[in-house]
């Protein structure tokens, strides 16, 4: 009903997961009554990438109270404009403005029972099996900016000159750059690996989609602000749309789950 407008990009979506009072299962508070064959959705996400414009919805839900995230949380697709659901306004953030964040207030909306993304009470599990993709494969957007960034960088360094040198010629500059191509490197690797595992290795997919998440958005954030040291004024200057990409990858740390949250997925995958 959905995915073939999805994916010509005739329609956009958002994924409604986050709430005010937190993301974690124990304090979702949106619920999904019966009713009849159907359901009532009632509560407030926040946070949500595309909201402001966004033509269909995927929501999580309580089902079950006393369960939640073992069996007691179910997924929701819907059309944005079902009588109900009002959009709160854009909100303004640090970077990646491009990209619009907003929140939905669900009021008593009413869906049927075909709005269920696979079953009820399987909603944690849609959310963690999305969320392995999305952190498995986001990383190759941040990889292709931190390759542009070296590039220019790398440009920039050859042509810029003080007391008639290069300053790629001077070691402080040379050596951020080759850590820039080293980490750059490491990050597609990284990318690679996660995205063979979702095919080749599913079980361990978890563990490299939360490595890859980690390594690839601190080290993005590590790199611009690199890049932003060797042009110094001018990378500082909104004209060059270096310091852009400062703001732009601190969001990187943060959204598809946060980094902290990541190491301690790890850690516990490595048995600690």
């Amino acid at each position: 009903r959905f995915l073939p407008a999805l994916s010509d990009g005739a329609k956009i979506a958002t994924s409604a997961m986050a709430e005010p009072d937190g993301s974690s299962w124990s304090d979702l508070a949106t619920m999904a009554v019966k009713d009849g064959d159907g359901y009532r959705i009632s509560g407030e996400k926040t946070l949500l990438t595309n909201a402001p414009s966004a033509d269909v919805v995927l929501v999580y839900a309580v089902t079950d109270p006393e369960k939640r995230a073992a069996g007691g949380i179910t997924a929701f697709v819907l059309d944005a404009s079902t009588p109900g659901i009002r959009r709160g306004p854009s909100l303004e953030t640090m970077g990646l403005h491009t990209t619009e964040v907003g929140s939905l207030v669900f009021d008593d909306v009413r869906v049927d029972a075909d709005a269920v993304l696979g079953q009820v009470g399987d909603g944690a599990a849609v959310f963690e099996h999305a969320m392995m993709w999305e952190r498995s494969l986001l990383s190759a957007g941040q990889v292709g900016q931190m390759q542009k960034m070296l590039d220019k960088t790398i440009t920039y360094a050859r042509s810029r000159k003080i007391d008639g040198k290069q300053i790629g010629k001077y070691q402080s500059v040379s050596h951020k750059i080759t850590d820039m191509k080293m980490r750059v490197e490491a990050a597609r690797l990284l990318t690679y690996r996660a995205a063979w595992s979702l095919d080749n290795r599913p079980r361990e997919a978890a563990l490299h989609a939360s490595v890859n998440k980690v390594y690839v958005s601190e080290a993005y954030v590590k790199a611009s602000l690199d890049a932003v040291q060797i042009m110094g004024g001018k990378g500082y200057l909104a004209e060059h749309n270096v310091e852009r990409l400062v703001r732009d990858s601190i969001g990187g740390t943060l959204y598809s789950g946060s980094n902290d949250a990541q190491r301690s997925a790890i850690a516990a995958a490595l048995g600690l």
